[in-house]
């Protein structure tokens, strides 16, 4: 190609890699002739020169769940920004595929990994495996129990809070609470829920604090037809993930509870809440955002060589009204 353009092969080297001074008539004579000797650029050659492999990798639960799709849009924008490639890996938070992915992860020599997946024991213990060969690793909302570099999260206790003040202002006081009990971030949610009802000076009923297996459109459905079936319903439920408030949608349509002449219904991301019949009130989760932040903190590892102290960023969670909601007659 060097010869192609009639120039050394240095500056043809500088003027396809956009590196060091090269004339612009050089360098348009450099791009011409790669065009004619259909030249593609070797990225296995330069990352085995550099010892770099501008890989990263993405750890989430589900990727069929729009909550987690969003968040790899958001990582993979800011990949493509700084070309690099991005391995996705839907583990399923099983054991078994968190280590098959791990490993081949390794393997390929990603430079940072960002997980979004709830506490995984296989995680947990290739922790030193990670520091050891200096991979950053980025909490987007995934498990705090994990070790990460930095993390990227939501005001969670903030965005319930405004869920339960809402539904409290409306003259709701029979209000469920549909959470997953071993996670953190439903933790921070249900302690936002609670602090709206102290400050109404309304105390918790046991009976509507129910706990789902996880954030699922199924987990939603199975609690739902379980807390329907009891002689006192409430009038209002805060589900705190959307797929869990579809599934109380579906079992309300089954149990004849219409939503919101006899239930209120707030749920939480609000990826696909507009299109739901009737438009859920929603606490917002700004899932594309916390993907470009959490890519960008990785990036900035990997710039840095891992070397800066642990970061977090939290964004605004806050709650869009909408017809799901109403006031108690």
């Amino acid at each position: 190609m060097a010869r192609e353009a009639g120039v050394s092969v240095a500056t043809a080297s500088r003027a396809l890699a956009r590196y060091g001074y090269v004339k612009e008539e050089t360098r348009e004579k450099v791009l011409a002739a790669a065009k004619k000797l259909n030249y593609q650029y070797n990225v296995v050659a330069k990352n085995l020169r550099t010892s770099k492999t501008t890989t990263i990798g993405y750890l989430l639960p589900d990727i069929t769940n729009p909550f987690y799709s969003r968040i790899v849009r958001g990582i993979q924008d800011v990949a493509f920004e700084e070309e690099y490639n991005v391995i996705i890996c839907n583990n399923d938070n099983d054991i078994i595929k968190t280590e098959r992915f791990v490993k081949m992860l390794l393997r390929h020599r990603v430079e940072g990994i960002i997980y979004s997946t709830p506490y995984n024991q296989v995680l947990n213990d290739m922790c030193d495996t990670f520091k050891k060969q200096e991979i950053p690793v980025i909490n987007c909302y995934g498990s705090t129990r994990l070790c990460a570099s930095d993390v990227v999260t939501g005001d969670a206790e903030k965005g319930c809070y405004q869920a339960a003040r809402h539904l409290l202002e409306l003259g709701h006081r029979r209000i469920a609470i549909l959470r997953v009990k071993e996670s953190g971030v439903s933790n921070r949610r249900f302690e936002g829920c609670r602090k709206a009802l102290e400050d109404f000076g309304v105390e918790i009923d046991p009976r509507f604090l129910v706990d789902a297996e996880d954030f699922s459109q199924e987990s939603g459905y199975l609690q739902a037809k379980i807390l329907f079936s009891s002689p006192q319903k409430p009038t209002a439920l805060i589900a705190f993930s959307e797929q869990l408030a579809i599934g109380v949608l579906k079992a309300a349509r089954e149990d004849g509870i219409k939503v919101p002449e006899d239930l209120s219904l707030v749920g939480v991301d609000d990826i696909i809440a507009e299109l739901l019949e009737p438009p859920l009130t929603s606490v917002v989760i700004p899932t594309y955002e916390a993907g470009r932040a959490a890519a960008s903190l990785l990036f900035s590892r990997i710039k840095e060589e891992n070397s800066s102290p642990p970061r977090e960023v939290v964004l605004e969670e806050k709650l869009v009204v909408r017809k799901s909601t109403r006031g108690r007659v």
